[in-house]
């Protein structure tokens, strides 16, 4: 609300606008234009200045578009992560029962030197010697396992079954935490642009209003304190639209911090 008091040296135009003249009725309207400004300044702030223009035309992709991109989110793609682990670690468990086996062998090709004696009844005893290659291989295999560890085995594979559905549950509920948050982020971003438009055409009207006020003002067909009501209600409806410009560009944001997805171009 603009208080009269606050026009400095204006105290005549207030006073009865039939004593006022031209020139003081241009300087009443110069001072309320100068109070709108610090008005709005003081209430909307430096925020307002950062969003983009004509937002408020902004059209949404559809809500499915930011309920897909839930997957390509970190704490997502952990939780999978974390799921194609465990199923790893038992795919290794199920294999685990291939170590009971053993299989072995080895072979062996090289040049042999054989030395000897020999001797017949009419013969000496005397020394021989021969060479010859020779191949050799030996092939095997062995069965060994614990008792304990084949007893065990079918309870380890359930727990690790029971782990998948586990951490499986918890990728669900993270995943349905994450789409009801882009859910709440859309859904908000919906209700302002829906309620933007209402207040900007409030503001445009009022702004209208404003310019055939000011002009009955000027020609002493209104007073000041009509004027400034006047003034005070449009400053009401351009503070709201602006307000609801930075809750808009606050929620897309968000919006967007969720899934990754850009909206403001």
């Amino acid at each position: 609300m603009l208080f009269l008091s606050s026009l400095p040296g204006m105290a005549q135009v207030f006073e009865g606008d039939s004593t006022s003249t031209y020139y003081q009725r241009i300087q009443a309207l110069e001072a309320l234009e100068q109070q709108d400004s610090i008005t709005l300044n003081t209430t909307v702030g430096v925020a307002a200045k950062l969003v983009p223009k004509h937002i408020e035309q902004l059209e949404l992709p559809p809500l499915q578009v930011f309920l897909d991109a839930v997957m390509e989110n970190a704490t997502v793609k952990r939780a999978q992560s974390q799921v194609e682990q465990i199923k790893n670690e038992y795919r290794l468990e199920k294999r685990d029962w291939l170590n009971y086996f053993r299989a072995f062998g080895n072979y062996t090709y090289g040049r042999y030197n054989i030395t000897g004696y020999a001797s017949d009844e009419y013969t000496p005893l005397y020394q021989t010697a021969s060479t010859r290659n020779q191949h050799y291989f030996n092939v095997g295999a062995s069965v060994s396992f614990s008792l304990g560890d084949l007893i065990n085995r079918p309870l380890r594979l359930k727990n690790y079954r029971h782990q998948i559905d586990q951490i499986q549950y918890t990728q669900e509920e993270v995943m349905e935490e994450r789409r009801l948050r882009v859910l709440d982020a859309y859904n908000a971003v919906t209700e302002q642009l829906a309620t933007i438009k209402a207040k900007a055409e409030t503001a445009a009207l009022y702004n209208a209003q404003m310019k055939i006020s000011e002009n009955d003002f000027i020609q002493g067909k209104i007073s000041i304190i009509a004027l400034s009501l006047e003034r005070a209600r449009r400053s009401g409806a351009v503070v709201a639209y602006e307000e609801a410009r930075v809750q808009l560009h606050n929620a897309i944001i968000l919006l967007e911090m969720l899934t990754n997805i850009k909206i403001i171009q």
